[in-house]
């Protein structure tokens, strides 16, 4: 009885760690993502907070960003115009919190505890933009 009890527990608590923000549920971007207000001021944000690992030495990427294994892109890669805006959104809401990004060491910060939920689209419009 107390076994069969331990193994009920132990199976709803993995069920719940599973959830972990619902990862794997993306969300759905606005539909003037692409308005080039949008994609103005997510190349204002990329600026100040993603350019010191992905921009460009002339963006003002940091030499350390040269160390990251695996390493930043800086989204110019035709794959980037052709991810999902509900990914990207997720990939820098997340950041390193969730898997495989954790264990594939990742050390991209979570930028949904910092940015509001428009500026989080705003930098997913301007990534789109970047990669042509």
């Amino acid at each position: 009885m107390i076994r069969n009890l331990v193994v009920v527990f132990g199976i709803l608590v993995l069920l719940g760690a599973c959830d972990e923000k619902n990862q794997f549920t993306l969300p759905i971007p606005p539909a003037e993502l692409m308005h080039p207000r949008q994609i103005a001021a997510g190349a204002e944000l990329f600026a100040i907070h993603c350019a010191q690992c992905h921009g460009s030495i002339a963006e003002g990427r940091s030499p350390r960003a040269a160390r990251f294994n695996p390493p930043a892109p800086d989204f110019h890669a035709a794959k980037y115009r052709k991810s999902l805006p509900g990914y990207l959104y997720r990939r820098i809401e997340l950041g390193r919190t969730t898997e495989p990004y954790r264990s594939n060491g990742s050390v991209m910060p979570a930028w949904g505890v910092y940015l509001q939920t428009e500026q989080l689209w705003q930098l997913v419009a301007y990534l789109k933009k970047r990669a042509g």
